[in-house]
């Protein structure tokens, strides 16, 4: 029964978060960003013969994931090094 209660408080605090998202009118796209999002697509499968996008994607992903964990490396000792008595 406690459990009961908990589970559902949880939910009434997930409403309340939700609640001004789900306020907002519901939106679509307009027909101008659709077609250039098909014409970008069809132009990507041309060249998905030669280089497949799919392994382009990944290869920026891998090349931001090192760069995000050599800039929070950086800060974390740029951090480390105000604290004073620390060399």
């Amino acid at each position: 029964m406690i459990f009961y209660w908990i589970v559902r408080v949880f939910i009434y605090l997930l409403n309340l978060v939700t609640a001004p998202i789900l306020l907002l009118p519901v939106a679509a796209l307009s027909v101008n960003l659709t077609g250039t999002l098909t014409t970008a697509g069809n132009y990507m499968a041309l060249f998905d013969i030669f280089l497949p996008v799919a392994m382009l994607f990944t290869i920026f992903g891998i090349m931001v994931s090192i760069e995000a964990g050599y800039f929070t490396y950086k800060v974390a000792k740029w951090i480390y090094n105000k604290i004073p008595g620390i060399n």
